[in-house]
């Protein structure tokens, strides 16, 4: 394996790890953070699910350089080498979305290249990448699909990964986004880049942004239809302006804190449209030759 193989997948695994780091770190109404843990999430967990995560992420950056069509057996890995540690990994919405850009990111010459060839790798996920994701569902006991009348994820078999996220976005927004190639992803990227508020404000801004339009599959799953209809409602009043103010996202916060509402979708979608971000970045740094390298 050659060291500017290692290099590249040693920055796409800090990167995509910083994400899901960054994220956390600033105060979103809702969501644990820095400033708050919630009743069933604490911030060091989630910190800890972001370190552990790297590993993953190297090695899924390898195998897409060696063509190991391998990427959700992952999971099952995190999750138990986290209880190893002792703490119930956090992260599985990020993961399950920014997972193929650690195969494919090393291998791509921008975030817009790498959006393609993510949407073509999804496509191509047969049914092993779908047992492996509900395998890493049943350990951790989500409820990502729910059990419905028409598809219970308890039951499913021979059902390959993409139709089973076609199924899911139905119900889901991260399912949403990434069989519709990462849109929401994109959308909260752009609002990040415009720049308009200040970084920290700029990411409440897309949080904002995303809550407002696509209700947290969180608080659907947990509260019903009505529940994250309402939150996205009350957001858009916080939302109406360029830059929300700190009392406004306060006041936001807590609504959400007082009623037990955690949109943690909505986390998840802010961690991948920063990796995009980073990982925006780091493309465009001239020293960054990542493509032709020899495995």
């Amino acid at each position: 394996m050659s060291e500017g193989l290692l290099d590249h997948c040693n920055d796409v695994s800090y990167i995509l790890s910083q994400a899901s780091l960054v994220e956390s770190y600033i105060f979103k109404p809702g969501n644990a953070s820095r400033f708050q843990d919630l009743a069933n999430v604490k911030y060091i967990d989630i910190v800890k699910s972001a370190l552990i995560s790297s590993t993953y992420y190297k090695e899924l950056c390898v195998r897409g350089f060696k063509g190991i069509r391998r990427l959700y057996d992952t999971l099952v890995e995190l999750i138990n080498h986290s209880r190893k540690f002792g703490f119930e990994y956090q992260l599985f919405g990020t993961y399950l979305l920014i997972a193929p850009f650690a195969y494919e990111a090393a291998k791509s010459d921008n975030v817009f290249e790498l959006r393609k060839k993510v949407a073509k790798l999804i496509r191509s996920f047969g049914v092993l990448e779908a047992k492996w994701f509900l395998d890493a569902l049943k350990e951790v006991n989500l409820k990502y699909l729910g059990r419905l009348s028409s598809m219970d994820y308890r039951e499913i078999e021979n059902v390959d990964f993409f139709t089973l996220m076609e199924f899911s976005s139905k119900y889901d927004i991260v399912a949403l986004n990434m069989v519709n190639d990462y849109s929401i992803t994109f959308d909260a990227y752009n609002v990040i880049k415009e720049g308009l508020c200040g970084f920290e404000r700029d990411v409440q801004r897309a949080f904002l942004y995303i809550l407002s339009n696509y209700p947290d599959t969180l608080i659907y799953k947990k509260y019903g239809a009505y529940a994250a209809l309402e939150v996205s409602k009350v957001v858009r009043v916080v939302s109406s302006n360029d830059c929300p103010s700190s009392n406004e996202l306060e006041w936001l916060n807590g609504y959400l804190i007082e009623n037990n509402f955690n949109p943690g979708s909505t986390a998840d979608l802010i961690a991948s449209s920063l990796a995009i971000y980073y990982l925006d970045e780091w493309y465009s740094k001239k020293d960054n030759p990542h493509s032709g390298i020899s495995v």
